[in-house]
């Protein structure tokens, strides 16, 4: 039985890297408005490569949909207070639980094995994490067989999957670096660079409030 919201995944299809995202959000009934990559950096309390570890699905607050909390062991941290080999907790919606299924497209997927660079924010309360943006929030990083070198893309795995396998992923034509990704955003998080302000739902107060007061625009209240 599908709970809710649009329809399946392919095991492994890669999506347009960086590409303008404006999709609606069944949970909320929102639109998630495109992210530069200099507004993800500035969001988010860590950016780092990971490797994902686990995943755990559990029922919402109000019974109805069902949510994944994954376990990421981080490899390479490029901002935030944590510390290679540390694992972070990331709850993001849909999953799968007692032959039940939550879909949203928007939501980012994780699968155990995957290898990710992400942006994640700390949830209000407690110590769970969500990726910034949703689905822009979360890179897959495929070794390139001839190189060794990682590539970065998006993919969506299906919710079926028990185990990550990247010989399955299409490489696109064109293709980003893991390592040239790392420097644009080492870039931008040593020029402490802060976006001109405009408003981003779902922007945690406190954050929108600086990103405010750093263009000097007074308070929408």
């Amino acid at each position: 039985m599908t709970r809710a919201f649009n329809r399946l995944f392919s095991p492994l299809s890669a999506l347009a890297l960086l590409s303008v995202i404006l999709l609606p959000s069944a949970a909320t009934g929102t639109t998630m408005v495109k992210l530069q990559l200099a507004e993800l950096c500035w969001i988010a309390d860590i950016v780092a490569e990971a490797q994902v570890v686990s995943i755990e699905p559990e029922l919402a607050d109000n019974g109805v949909y069902i949510r994944t909390v994954a376990s990421l062991q981080l490899t390479h941290v490029l901002k935030g207070s944590a510390i290679e080999g540390d694992q972070v907790m990331v709850r993001e919606w849909g999953g799968r639980l007692d032959g039940e299924v939550t879909q949203m497209p928007s939501s980012p997927v994780y699968t155990p094995g995957e290898r990710v660079l992400v942006f994640l924010e700390a949830e209000t309360r407690g110590s769970l994490y969500r990726t910034v943006g949703m689905i822009q929030g979360k890179f897959t990083l495929i070794e390139e067989q001839d190189t060794g070198r990682d590539i970065v893309v998006r993919v969506a795995p299906s919710r079926t999957l028990t185990q990550f396998d990247e010989a399955a992923v299409q490489l696109p034509a064109i293709r980003r670096y893991g390592a040239d990704l790392r420097a644009l955003i080492r870039q931008d998080l040593d020029l402490g660079f802060v976006p001109a302000y405009r408003p981003i739902p779902g922007l945690p107060p406190a954050k929108d409030a600086a990103l405010r007061a750093h263009w000097g625009v007074g308070s929408s209240e």
